[in-house]
């Protein structure tokens, strides 16, 4: 994490969108959670919210090359989460939370398109040192 800021600089803009609209979703995530679910939730599920959320963000951060894949797996999810929660805060006239769902649900769903171009996928599985004989 420490060599971050020279990492940066290497990676393709596919892989910096991917990780800052990330991170955004993650962000207005907690926000939405904190502010409208928390309240009586158990404080295990606050800390599970917690650990998947900066779990995926660091490894993702981090380039590890099955990030990408889980990554994009909880993504789905959160996007048609988000999507439902964004319909529902639309039909019954939240204009708030249906602003903050739509943004959660847009975040994760460009985090989505991002880690799915090739560029992304080359740049998190770049091709094997060839052995010496």
């Amino acid at each position: 994490m420490l060599a971050m800021p020279h990492k940066w600089e290497e990676m393709p803009p596919s892989v910096k969108n991917a990780i800052i609209s990330l991170l955004a979703g993650w962000l207005a995530h907690y926000i939405f959670y904190f502010v409208f679910i928390e309240e009586g939730q158990p404080e295990r599920v606050t800390y599970l919210q917690l650990g998947v959320g900066i779990g995926i963000c660091y490894c993702v951060v981090t380039i590890r090359k099955w990030a990408r894949k889980l990554c994009i797996f909880f993504n789905i999810g959160m996007v048609a989460t988000y999507l439902v929660f964004a319909i529902v805060f639309a039909y019954v006239d939240q204009v708030g939370r249906f602003a903050l769902t739509a943004f959660i649900a847009a975040a994760f769903a460009f985090s989505l398109y991002s880690l799915l171009q090739k560029e992304t996928a080359q740049f998190f599985s770049p091709p094997e040192k060839e052995e010496k004989q």
